[in-house]
């Protein structure tokens, strides 16, 4: 007679697999515009540099950015290379990191491991968990460390295991050189719950509890300390970093799409959790405390503020996880065989709009082309979709998960090779550096007409030179000396004069839309012109 997998191997063997398909088609994602752009080329430079304690945006001291999701990256670069799987290496490590602590936490909360099992698979299928593996965010690091905390605060809670206060404190110090403030939140407002409905179980070890708060403080301030001889206002920076920036800064998108972002992020399942209101789940005390303190307070939280990008949302969808897997422990063998008929409708029925809609669209000669592997992933998501559903037997909950999960990758799998056919889902200046490489131009100086765009150094793996008109703002860098010949100032004599030297000869530089009339006479040094997306590529080879 075999003996059944535990459910903790079993999830160590299915997220190998998961890895394998997380990389297999990384590469083809491009890094975008924007913070993403940003952390990828400082980081490349930190690299190229070999110096991890100044960073540096397009040639400019830069300190906006914390830390640690720039020593991941380009830890990942130097595993891998200066690209876009290198760049992206470590997010797809902290998902699975990410998938561990909500089953540790799910087995916690509810004592059960199946209930653990079920929440992180459930975790890993949410499409808000996939379109960030696929995204470079320093608060998709920053999830990690925040599980974590939840995680530890538990484990000592329960077990007063002093190895927990040990991780709390990396878990805090790690959170803290990710996101700042943002990184306490949600530890605090689960914490609380857990010291205020948990067991009464208040004691501490004093010894190990000031040796990892020392270790918390000490792995934070270094940081801090060393900022503090570059920046000739440390305070106003941390006021700026830690306290306007989360509760008084500008909103980093519109109030609404948190709420949004959360619904839509982690369906399918709410198609089995609203019908089902009225389960006996309320029951168990962990349940509506999980609710209010995991859910509700940031979910309200980052609505007010705004601070957060909605990759920030990352811990909620564990918490909503967590109670999807408890939920589904109370269907009946009649609603399992319902929902995963819904599932398995709703999958296929993706799969068959990945199949039909590109294809159809090259059809009627539209600009949207479909490739041999979109169509072959596309099929084998209808495939898989059958074969899932006719050969798990109906009454298995598993086969909820599996409806889910299976088809969610393939459709991954999916947008990499769509996104190498018809372009990104977001603006990208690789449209840019695939001109400059096919025309042989990286050797030349590459300037960029009043636009920050890290992106493009990163592609071009070299520093550009970034021409201010007015409209890019460096008093958001903070500087030292070195960083002028990166900079052109148009309203300083001594940079017109560099830039009318590097005009003369040969090199490149990239417009966004149109040139300005004033600023006509410069086409005279660049005879080849194309165009890139929104910019103007201008260039003399010779």
């Amino acid at each position: 007679m075999s003996v059944p997998m535990r459910p903790d191997r079993f999830l160590d063997l299915l997220l190998a697999v998961v890895l394998i398909v997380l990389l297999f088609n990384l590469h083809l994602w491009v890094i975008t515009t924007g913070p993403e752009g940003s952390i990828a080329e400082i980081s490349r430079d930190m690299l190229a540099r070999q110096n991890f304690m100044h960073p540096r945006l397009l040639g400019v001291n830069d300190f906006s950015h914390l830390p640690l999701p720039l020593w991941l990256t380009s830890l990942g670069m130097r595993l891998w290379g200066i690209n876009t799987f290198g760049a992206r290496f470590f997010i797809q490590i902290s998902i699975l990191v990410q998938v561990i602590f909500t089953y540790r936490i799910a087995m916690r909360l509810f004592g059960s491991s199946q209930v653990g099992l079920f929440a992180g698979l459930i975790y890993l299928s949410c499409p808000l968990v996939l379109a960030c593996s696929r995204y470079l965010s320093a608060d998709i690091l920053l999830a990690t460390f925040e599980l974590a905390a939840i995680y530890y605060i538990l484990l000592y809670h329960l077990e007063k295991l002093p190895a927990a206060l040990y991780g709390l404190a990396i878990a805090f110090a790690g959170g803290l050189l990710c996101g700042g403030l943002h990184s306490l939140l949600l530890p605090i407002t689960v914490g609380t719950y857990v010291l205020t409905f948990g067991p009464h179980n208040y004691g501490i070890h004093w010894r190990h509890g000031l040796a990892a708060l020392i270790m918390a403080v000490g792995l934070t301030c270094f940081w801090f300390v060393h900022a503090s001889h570059h920046l000739p206002d440390i305070w106003a920076f941390i006021r700026q970093t830690f306290w306007q920036d989360t509760f008084f800064g500008p909103p980093r998108h519109p109030r609404w799409q948190y709420a949004i972002t959360f619904l839509l992020g982690s369906l399918p399942w709410w198609f089995l959790v609203l019908p089902n209101l009225a389960s006996p789940v309320w029951q168990n005390p962990n349940v509506l405390p999980v609710c209010i303190t995991w859910l509700a307070l940031p979910l309200g939280f980052y609505t007010l503020t705004g601070s957060a990008s909605l990759a920030a949302l990352l811990p909620l969808v564990s918490g909503f996880s967590i109670l999807v897997s408890y939920w589904v422990q109370f269907l009946t063998k009649q609603q399992v065989w319902r929902y995963s008929r819904w599932f398995a409708q709703i999958y296929g029925c993706l799969g068959m709009l990945a199949f039909m809609v590109p294809l159809g669209y090259q059809i009627l000669g539209q600009p949207l082309q479909s490739t041999w592997p979109m169509v072959i992933t596309a099929l084998s998501t209808l495939g898989l979709v059958l074969l899932l559903y006719r050969f798990i037997r109906a009454g298995v909950r598993i086969r909820l998960v599996a409806m889910v999960l299976v088809p969610s990758f393939m459709l991954l799998l999916y947008g990499g090779y769509y996104t190498q056919a018809n372009g990104p889902w977001k603006e990208s200046a690789n449209v840019v550096s695939q001109i400059i490489q096919q025309r042989q131009l990286e050797s030349l100086p590459v300037l960029v007409y009043n636009e920050a765009l890290p992106s493009l150094a990163f592609a071009l793996n070299k520093d550009t030179i970034t021409i201010n008109d007015g409209i890019v703002n460096e008093a958001y860098f903070q500087t030292t000396q070195g960083w002028e010949p990166r900079w052109i100032r148009l309203g300083n004599p001594e940079d017109n004069l560099y830039l009318r030297r590097l005009m003369t000869d040969p090199s490149v530089l990239v417009i966004p839309g149109d040139l300005p009339d004033r600023w006509n006479w410069v086409k005279i040094n660049y005879p080849e012109m194309e165009w890139a997306g929104r910019w103007q590529v201008l260039y003399r080879s010779q």
